[in-house]
């Protein structure tokens, strides 16, 4: 009698929450996951016959579950107290540190080789100075906060390997950071370079063109965020995480430009408006662009071209500083010839920036 009081009371309940979750009003977006919910379904008799109406009735209801970031948190907690170190394929490490989960073997090898090629032939159609720098991941980098049962790739020789097979010049920050560490270089919550890491590979890039990186001690350091919360901590949802800081160091360069993003102009390459929203990284050139283009103070008829990723942004305040010009150009969104915007555009200089486990799996660079 008590289990079947139990049952009803248990099945009540859940009846209750599903329908409450059709009732009440959710938002479409999850800035928490940074990522659009699933939409509610409509009804076809051909969907509901092969299945993939429920498949995604059930997806409508995970999405919009009644304090779903509170379960997910929860859930979180349980399974790291049953003393699972991995959620959602982010690695929760010592002090704070997250970590992302990724694999290197005879594919991603295969891809470091197609991509050496297209971008081999890229440059071999110009006659300006093309760079390649490759940024090591926080997992790497940050080995001693990494749990035990973690696999780590020596990326030193993924960089080396992927570096002999190019005709560029290449930019080494791997022995940089690793001596420098102590400085935060990388968010804990987040798979990207902080402000110092930041200003430690333009540096290196600047060893790389025998040109003077500016001081840090030019810049004025500010501290723009203290809740910052990124991707990594979206992923493993871990309960009373520890939050990042976010930086910025600005001066008189960086801080009166102009500009256009995907068509749309500016005036800074900080935007504001993102630090109350849960994607703070975006606060460095404005997020995923196609194109966008910074017109600095500096009159030396210089302009960079910089074929990248998203390490590129918190870079941006940096990269300024030594061009009149300073192009940003994602292959994911732009699609027309990087050839003739190079000739139409009076490049200088080209840098190819991005990171090694982003880059083990791209397949934009290979169409370039």
């Amino acid at each position: 009698m008590k289990k079947k009081v139990f049952f009803i009371i248990f099945m009540a309940t859940w009846v209750i929450l599903v329908l409450l979750n059709f009732i009440i009003k959710s938002n479409d977006f999850s800035e928490q996951e940074n990522r659009y919910l699933a939409k509610i379904p409509k009804f076809s008799l051909e969907d509901l016959i092969e299945g993939e109406y429920a498949e995604k009735l059930n997806d409508y209801i995970n999405d919009h579950f009644i304090a779903r970031n509170f379960w997910l948190k929860f859930n979180s907690f349980i399974q790291l107290n049953l003393g699972k170190t991995e959620n959602n394929g982010v690695y929760i490490g010592k002090n704070g540190y997250l970590f992302e989960k990724y694999e290197y073997g005879e594919t991603e090898k295969q891809n470091l080789v197609k991509i050496a090629n297209s971008v081999n032939n890229f440059s071999n159609k110009l006659e300006i100075p093309v760079y390649f720098m490759l940024i090591p991941n926080s997992i790497y980098i940050n080995q001693e906060n990494v749990p035990n049962n973690a696999k780590v790739y020596n990326q030193s020789e993924i960089i080396k390997y992927f570096y002999d097979m190019l005709d560029v010049k290449t930019v080494n920050v791997t022995d940089t950071f690793l001596k420098n560490k102590n400085l935060n270089l990388f968010f804990k919550t987040d798979h990207h370079i902080t402000s110092d890491g930041a200003y430690l590979a333009y540096v290196e890039f600047c060893h790389a063109q025998n040109i003077e990186a500016v001081p840090l001690q030019n810049f004025e350091k500010e501290i723009v965020s203290k809740d910052f919360l990124g991707t990594f901590d979206s992923k493993a949802q871990v309960f009373n995480q520890q939050q990042d800081e976010i930086v910025a160091y600005k001066n008189e360069t960086n801080q009166n430009v102009k500009g256009i993003y995907d068509g749309v102009e500016f005036d800074s390459i900080f935007n504001e408006e993102y630090l109350d929203k849960k994607d703070k990284y975006s606060y460095f050139l404005n997020g995923n662009s196609s194109r966008v283009v910074i017109k600095t103070k500096v009159k030396n008829a210089k302009r960079l071209m910089v074929i990248k990723d998203s390490y590129a942004h918190i870079m941006a305040q940096f990269l300024c500083q030594n061009y009149e010009e300073v192009h940003f150009v994602d292959p994911r969104y732009y699609k027309l010839s990087l050839l003739d915007y190079i000739e139409e555009n009076n490049i200088t200089d080209v840098l190819f920036l991005y990171n090694v486990s982003n880059m083990l799996g791209d397949i934009y660079l290979r169409g370039i």
